[in-house]
């Protein structure tokens, strides 16, 4: 059973009518997730688009929990974990307040017991949404709890959720786990700062966008295709790269098929020969690591 912060039980009607785009506890995902937190391993779990759940050295976090079946009727490409079944996080990441990146219906199904960590001038469209703390950093502000260091960084992509909330920032995270480093870039298209950041931080693993970006002519100021997607990781110096974005929605579905994102990102990394650089994950897929 699902309840709000209000104390009122939650409508899944909208699930109920998509549910062969749902994954439930009978899922191979749900199960390797399951696997992996009971054997102690360390893991990264593709729930498609830019929600990722990532385990450390017993510390998880989850970026831009998108788990809807569909975004103003535009259905998934894959189903989705159902939210209630995401096991407890430390921290859920934010990047911008987009609709396929801050997604209400799936924040509030979600286990509440974490620090949320939102852009500036985006708390307030949780509304009454509760967690165990809610912080909104402005770029280059940090936050330290336990093991974990967090400094949000600029990115180049378009601010703003809706009318009533038109100046939610765009941000992304760098997130330091003990003796390592993740940099999430949510939502961006390729800029120089990448190699200030390649300069200033020691980043093991690199999660950057790589679709979305068709139709370019309208696109290419806020998205980038998988060749910046890899010259932004060269920028970085980061050990590895997980591509991200891809493969679940598109804002124009006629353009998936001629984007292609996956195929283009490994033809890219082929390229600069870093084949073993990349971490690809796909969607509804879990890879298991040892760094």
């Amino acid at each position: 059973m699902i309840w709000n912060s209000t104390g009122r039980k939650q409508k899944v009607k909208d699930y109920r009518l998509h549910s062969r785009f749902i994954l439930d506890e009978h899922s191979l995902l749900y199960r390797e997730i399951r696997f992996a937190i009971s054997h102690g391993y360390d893991f990264i779990a593709n729930l498609g688009h830019s929600t990722f759940l990532v385990s450390y050295r017993g510390i998880r976090f989850l970026t831009d929990p998108f788990l809807s079946p569909h975004i103003f009727g535009i259905r998934r490409q894959k189903p989705a974990l159902r939210p209630d079944l995401v096991p407890e996080v430390d921290f859920i990441f934010i990047s911008h307040a987009h609709y396929d990146h801050l997604d209400m219906r799936t924040l509030r199904r979600l286990k509440r017991n974490a620090t949320l960590i939102l852009p500036e001038n985006t708390k307030p469209v949780l509304g009454r949404t509760y967690f165990k703390k809610v912080l909104e950093l402005k770029h280059y502000d940090s936050y330290s709890e336990g093991d974990v260091k967090v400094i949000s960084l600029p990115v180049k992509h378009n601010k703003g959720r809706s009318l009533l909330f038109p100046n939610t920032e765009t941000s992304s995270y760098m997130i330091k786990i003990k003796d390592r480093v993740f940099y999430f870039a949510g939502d961006t298209a390729y800029f120089e700062a990448f190699r200030e950041y390649g300069r200033e931080f020691d980043i093991d693993i690199a999660f950057l966008p790589i679709g979305g970006y068709e139709p370019t002519l309208l696109l290419h100021k806020v998205h980038m295709n998988p060749f910046e997607a890899v010259q932004a990781f060269i920028d970085l110096k980061a050990e590895f790269v997980v591509p991200i974005h891809y493969g679940t929605f598109h804002t124009i579905p006629k353009f998936v098929k001629v984007e292609a994102p996956l195929k283009h990102f490994k033809e890219a990394i082929l390229e600069k020969n870093l084949q073993s650089k990349a971490i690809i994950v796909e969607p509804n897929l879990v890879d298991i690591w040892e760094l």
